[in-house]
């Protein structure tokens, strides 16, 4: 059970931010060895990502069955914020073509998180240019 006062958007303890913290880091981890059971434990039943461009994405299955459907990819994590209860991602994406070939594109993922460290939200942006499409 939640504690008094601790409603779905309130800012989570420092302790749980720590942890929703390493949550975000593994959920990048998780992604790129494949491991989907382990992105989806991440997350809350009622998260949400949000792309440019498309409809959200509303519960953990349907985050699961989304990243299932996307091709190979590694992440480079470049810069971590954390800000009232939200972790700030800057990074690049290299999505794996099926030939072996990559391409680079830049992301920026905002986090939202529970009182107790779980991803309630995912944004993501991409970056402009002629390098960048929308992976995620």
């Amino acid at each position: 059970m939640a504690p008094a006062g601790a409603g779905k958007h309130a800012r989570p303890s420092a302790a749980a931010g720590a942890l929703g913290i390493d949550h975000v880091r593994l959920s990048y981890h998780y992604l790129d060895i494949g491991d989907l059971d382990g992105y989806g434990s991440l997350f809350t039943a009622d998260a949400v990502l949000h792309f440019p461009e498309m409809a959200p994405i509303r519960g953990r299955c349907a985050i699961e069955a989304f990243r299932a459907a996307q091709s190979p990819r590694e992440h480079t994590l470049q810069s971590v914020t954390v800000t009232h209860g939200e972790v700030v991602i800057i990074g690049v994406i290299a999505a794996i073509g099926p030939n072996g070939g990559s391409t680079n594109t830049a992301f920026v993922d905002s986090f939202t998180l529970s009182d107790y460290g779980l991803i309630t939200a995912q944004k993501t942006d991409f970056g402009s240019g002629e390098n960048s499409r929308a992976v995620g």
